[in-house]
């Protein structure tokens, strides 16, 4: 008899589950149908009973109702199926990283950053990369988000870093494919001797303002576009450039007022160089982007994989703020 305060815990079956049979119960699960699932796995229909009714054994609970309509999920299966559905995908990210390693990775990676490698986690990057393949090398050199993008599109870089507006899918061309690490956020920036004006400013006060502007295909561009245009016909651009430091010298010197990055703007505040303008800012993504057609190249999947594990994708639905 148990005693008050005890709780009695059921011991597991001595059988271990087995993942041919987590794999049956997921692909019933989403077809609904024995059959379906028996053509989806590439095995009998029999063979997928067997599998369904060894797994309600195992685990003492009924996981479909069987109707003529097909095979629905109980209650205990609607609880399970997600966990079935993680437990796959963590074994298959196991093999994965295990095939990985296995090709003792080789040879050079062009990779390009488009702002603060601290803010990237490149560091961590690098250890995780050198400590799976040490005979892996890797470039880094620094560029701009749009130049990044289309030099990836035309194979002159492997991959790189790239602020992308949201959401990616609209934003990137199709050959490319795009791993979202974070969301961080874009400041306006003013001179710093501009710090009481600009707390009285709205989006309508900054559009009568001059800028220090972005080329075409940045994207940062287009986000300021669409807070400025419904104020003024036409923004006043003193400058164009996508390169930080000739934004923050420009904006430093009262030319007028820019976006910058969450940390690179809160880091030039700190200076006394710039002010921030306090009352808003601007989403944006930021992306691991390759070619979508090197999906399957080991160094490809090798740096995925190491970025998964530095920005903890795997552990979180979604990524953790960038700032």
């Amino acid at each position: 008899m148990p005693q008050p305060g005890h709780v009695q815990i059921e011991e597991w079956p001595e059988e271990s589950l087995e993942l041919y049979q987590l794999r049956t119960f997921v692909a019933v699960a989403e077809e609904a149908h024995l059959t379906r699932a028996a053509e989806k796995l590439f095995i009998s229909q029999p063979a997928v009973s067997a599998h369904i009714k060894a797994l309600e054994e195992e685990l003492g609970v009924a996981l479909f109702t069987r109707s003529p309509r097909g095979m629905q999920l109980t209650r205990e299966g609607q609880a399970l199926r997600p966990r079935a559905e993680a437990a796959l995908k963590s074994v298959g990210d196991f093999l994965i990283q295990a095939r990985t390693l296995r090709e003792n990775l080789s040879g050079e990676l062009k990779i390009a950053l488009n702002t603060d490698p601290d803010l990237l986690r490149v560091r961590r990057l690098m250890d995780a990369l050198r400590a799976a393949h040490p005979k892996l090398q890797v470039h880094l050199p620094q560029s701009s988000s749009n130049i990044i993008i289309e030099d990836v599109r035309a194979g002159r870089l492997d991959g790189g870093f790239a602020f992308v507006s949201e959401p990616a899918g609209e934003n990137l061309p199709p050959e490319l494919s795009g791993l979202h690490l974070a969301t961080t956020s874009l400041h306006v920036v003013a001179p710093a001797a501009w710090a009481d004006r600009l707390n009285a400013c709205s989006w309508s006060d900054l559009a009568q303002e001059s800028w220090v502007w972005f080329t075409d295909a940045c994207p940062c561009r287009s986000l300021l576009e669409r807070q400025l245009s419904p104020f003024v016909s036409e923004i006043r651009k003193i400058a164009v450039t996508d390169y930080e430091g000739t934004l923050k010298a420009l904006v430093a010197s009262g030319a007028g007022l820019g976006l910058m990055h969450h940390d690179e703007a809160k880091g030039w505040q700190r200076t006394g160089e710039v002010c921030i303008w306090p009352h808003d800012s601007l989403p944006i993504g930021v992306y691991f982007i390759t070619r979508a057609d090197r999906a399957a190249d080991p160094a490809i999947s090798a740096v995925r994989l190491a970025l998964r594990q530095v920005w903890a994708l795997d552990e979180a639905e979604n990524a953790p703020e960038a700032c």
